[in-house]
């Protein structure tokens, strides 16, 4: 392993180079891997900079992303060259005293939050992975920065061994500075097991792949490469430099997860290897579509008011994410059903059903039931709309057009356009289409989110029942992180059925999660002995559910009748906004 061997002398070099000192306004960031031997153990960051002109510079270090917190927990041994002081002002701030405008040099350690790889239950994938043989980090987390306006920053890579690749879209601003957000908002991954390919889909495509899945790296690259050209082609769009990330979240018994985050010019994904290739290709044309909702459709609200309006962001890229799964033949008609289904089944099971939109502002990182509702009542309100606009229109009119009017009007006024949700109700609007009562209605205040029964044509016709909720009878949750049952109900048909605290959970021979008409069977192990436990899971409350019916049997040309109804797929001559 020759990278092992290479790598105190190749970092002692990067971190002996001399610099000139930077300009006022730029601060320059250089990143090297630290090696020992097991491999690599940290990652080592100098930054270059000026002091402030008044002799005191503060630096602000790493704190919160999204659902992680205490970020400058991983900075490790931070020293200032060319300080007169050093002092804490809270664990998340550094007060340099120095001459004024004097070339200050800060170097500092960022080690890995998790002593082993990073799992299913590991929810706070903001957070730094280090391993022995590839890292995946996101730029809030790596980097901090002088207080104040007006600096730019360049990057660099340096110090790395041979067989030791590296990826990032930071790499895509070269030797120019760029702004300091598109520092922070960057992800940078590396490490000998790391795979990069090259392709090219409306632009420069790079896709990293870390671990190993039932796929192959070329399979996923030319999948990524597909999804990529279909919504670039959507937006009509020709891009610059794009660059996908997947890397490995460890099995955990019970547990499939994917985790996606746009960032701009790149988007990562950190996956179980035993996810479905459906939900990956869900992953992936949701994460890409960030790349314009809501970066180009008017950006969203800063703070709190941010998560209050996730039903655009986030509920509206999944509604499209599926949308053009099925237009790009990614998805069949019966895996683009199952994946509504699914959502449909969770929501109409939801606890927080009913919750306000200050639920989601206040628990959006606390409970995972009100971290998904914004997605549902997005996709659902998206669905309900395309479909008025279309009938109104007798087809001329879909939701496409009222996005791409979106993203012209976004680009013409700049800095002054409205939010993009605020954009959204305006656009709408101007197509005869008013959705302001149904945001206030649903998003706001918690009123059910309902599909007409002809949401997706008449081919694909919406069902509505009245059933009893689903309820295991036991805390699931609870049982997957230690795989041993946990919390069962006396007064659950679960607990009649035989299932009792302590037993081994094995996994769910069948039965379907949510739906309660369909029987529940589980392995479990107990007095070393495996057994079913069979059961009913249906609970004391009723709810509305709401399902797509696939006709089977259908023809070729059925199934192509089918998706255009489903899918938008026609475009109409004259249609208000070009198609």
């Amino acid at each position: 392993m020759a990278w092992l061997k290479a790598a105190a002398a190749a970092v002692a070099a990067v971190l002996s180079l001399g610099a000139a000192a930077p300009d006022a306004s730029e601060v320059g960031y250089t990143v090297s891997p630290e090696m020992n031997a097991a491999g690599l153990a940290a990652l080592d960051v100098t930054v270059r900079l000026r002091a402030d002109a008044s002799g005191v510079t503060r630096l602000e270090l790493p704190d919160r992303s999204a659902g992680a917190s205490d970020l400058w927990r991983y900075l490790q041994d931070i020293r200032v060259d060319g300080a007169a002081s050093v002092d804490e002002d809270g664990p998340a701030f550094r007060v340099v005293r120095s001459v004024p405008s004097a070339p200050l040099t800060v170097r500092y350690r960022v080690v890995s939050a998790f002593d082993r790889d990073p799992d299913a239950n590991t929810q706070e994938t903001y957070k730094p992975a280090i391993r022995p043989r590839w890292f995946w980090v996101y730029g809030e987390a790596l980097f901090l920065r002088p207080q104040g306006d007006g600096h730019v920053a360049r990057f660099a890579w340096r110090g790395a061994p041979r067989g030791f690749p590296f990826a990032s879209d930071l790499e895509h601003a070269g030797a120019k500075p760029m702004a300091m957000d598109d520092l922070f908002q960057s992800v940078l991954v590396g490490g000998p097991d790391l795979k990069l390919f090259k392709r090219a889909a409306g632009g420069p495509l790079r896709i990293a792949v870390i671990g190993q899945y039932p796929f192959t790296d070329e399979t996923f690259a030319n999948t990524v490469t597909r999804i990529v050209a279909g919504e670039r082609a959507f937006w009509r769009a020709t891009e610059g430099p794009f660059l996908v990330v997947l890397a490995p979240l460890k099995p955990t018994l019970g547990r499939r997860s994917t985790r996606g985050e746009g960032r701009g010019d790149a988007f990562a994904i950190m996956t179980t290897p035993d996810v479905s290739e459906t939900v990956l290709k869900a992953t992936l044309a949701h994460e890409y579509f960030h790349t314009w909702d809501p970066r180009r459709l008017g950006r969203m609200y800063e703070g709190d008011h941010e998560r209050a309006a996730y039903w655009f962001s986030e509920g509206f890229t999944d509604f499209y994410a599926w949308r053009l799964l099925l237009r790009s033949d990614e998805y069949d008609l019966k895996t683009f059903a199952g994946t509504w289904n699914d959502m449909l089944l969770a929501y109409a099971n939801s606890p927080v059903r009913e919750a306000p939109g200050s639920r989601i502002v206040q628990d959006f990182w606390k409970d995972r039931s009100v971290e998904k509702l914004p997605y549902q009542r997005g996709a659902i309100m998206a669905a309900r709309w395309e479909g008025e606009l279309r009938n109104r229109s007798h087809g001329r009119v879909d939701l496409d057009d009222v996005m791409r009017a979106m993203q012209v009007r976004a680009k013409a006024l700049g800095p002054a356009s409205p939010k993009a949700p605020d954009l959204f109700v305006e656009t709408a609007r101007g197509f005869g289409l008013e959705v302001g009562p149904e945001v206030e209605a649903v998003m706001k205040d918690g009123a059910p989110a309902l599909l007409p029964k002809d949401a997706f044509g008449a081919c694909l016709p919406v069902t509505t029942v009245t059933i009893p909720a689903f309820d295991y009878g036991f805390d699931i949750d609870a049982t997957y992180r230690t795989n041993t049952v946990t919390g069962v109900r006396r007064d659950s048909a679960a607990f009649a059925a035989g299932l009792r605290d302590g037993m081994t959970y094995v996994h769910r021979e069948s039965g379907r999660p949510g739906d309660s008409r369909q029987l529940l069977v589980l392995r479990v192990k107990a007095d070393g002995a495996e057994r079913l436990i069979s059961y009913s899971a249906a609970g004391k409350s009723l709810i509305t559910l709401q399902q797509i019916a696939v006709p089977p049997d259908l023809t070729p040309a059925q199934r192509t009748t089918c998706a255009v109804e489903a899918g938008g797929l026609a475009p109409t001559p004259g249609a208000a906004g070009s198609r």
